[in-house]
């Protein structure tokens, strides 16, 4: 294998508050309640595939040297674009510690870069409870409006979402999400709705109340900018705006080996490939650079 820019086709998330928005972002989606596309995922709930229609799990698999990734741990990073038409439940993630103890599996730290969202749009993120007792208290008495904290954002923006902190995606908000190569949610609170048989939406009260961060942690929030930079432990995070006229060249750094790119919008070549918005990539065996020409939004990830 020659080529060190793997291109990876997306799985399709169906969701109570899905849609078919992500028609919009360049995607064909198969039916019109798809949430979520699992843009770069190694995870057996929502597999990508290479363009040949082996799974990326499998790929990466077979090329772990590649990756400089040793035998028995797993691909790292899980992205999505969710596209919500309704409320997400109001949610709280377990960190590694909880999640290996309990599934076996990574915690899940995770962060959002608003890609759209309404005019005065807000996000849950964070609670007002001063201690736990406060909190059982507010949440027995079912005053959300009290405890959960909302705050403004606007297209552009990007939230770190650390382990223990409530959250939840409301309607309109685009999001391209970064987060550890995790499925474990546990639902605070669902807007007492009911599954498409009718049945009240399994809640997880204990395991929310064991992870949560009392008091709130620390609002971790960049405000939009062209050129956009994060990293914590768990993962760093590049969006860089690409206009005509001059090569744009981004050197990776020089401890990692591999990392992973999303076109947000526009066109390009990327190292002479062709990229369209939505299409993703995993670049691997140590690629020291990529030459991207063209007008775009461009998204580098890696751990």
């Amino acid at each position: 294998m020659t080529n060190k820019i793997i291109k990876i086709k997306p799985f399709f998330s169906k969701r109570i508050w899905g849609g078919n928005k992500l028609k919009e972002y360049g995607f064909n989606i198969p039916s019109n309640d798809i949430g979520e596309a699992w843009l770069i995922s190694a995870h057996e709930n929502g597999m990508s595939l290479l363009e040949d229609n082996t799974t990326f799990k499998d790929f990466f698999e077979k090329n772990r040297d590649k990756f400089g990734i040793s035998n028995g741990l797993d691909f790292p990073l899980l992205s999505k674009i969710i596209t919500a038409n309704d409320y997400l439940s109001v949610q709280v993630h377990p960190n590694d510690q909880y999640a290996k103890v309990h599934h076996n599996s990574l915690g899940k730290p995770e962060s959002w870069y608003v890609i759209d969202c309404p005019k005065d749009a807000k996000l849950i993120y964070g609670h007002k409870a001063n201690n736990l007792d406060s909190f059982k208290q507010l949440m027995q008495e079912g005053n959300w409006k009290d405890l959960l904290k909302e705050v403004e954002v606007k297209k552009g923006d990007f939230l770190y979402v650390e382990p223990g902190k409530i959250h939840a995606i409301t309607p309109g908000v685009v999001v391209y999400e970064l987060q550890r190569s995790s499925d474990i949610t546990y639902r605070l609170y669902d807007y007492d709705r009911v599954d498409d048989k009718g049945n009240p939406r399994e809640l997880h009260i204990k395991e929310s109340l064991d992870n949560l961060s009392i008091p709130d942690s620390k609002d971790i929030i960049l405000r939009k900018q062209d050129n956009l930079k994060f990293n914590c432990e768990f993962f760093s995070f590049e969006k860089n705006k690409i206009e005509f006229g001059k090569a744009f060249i981004w050197k990776k750094p020089e401890n990692i080996k591999w990392y992973q790119l999303t076109i947000l919008n526009g066109n390009c070549t990327i190292n002479n490939i062709n990229f369209k918005m939505g299409e993703s990539a995993i670049c691997i065996d140590n690629l020291k650079e990529l030459e991207i020409i063209g007008k775009c939004e461009i998204i580098i990830s890696w751990t």
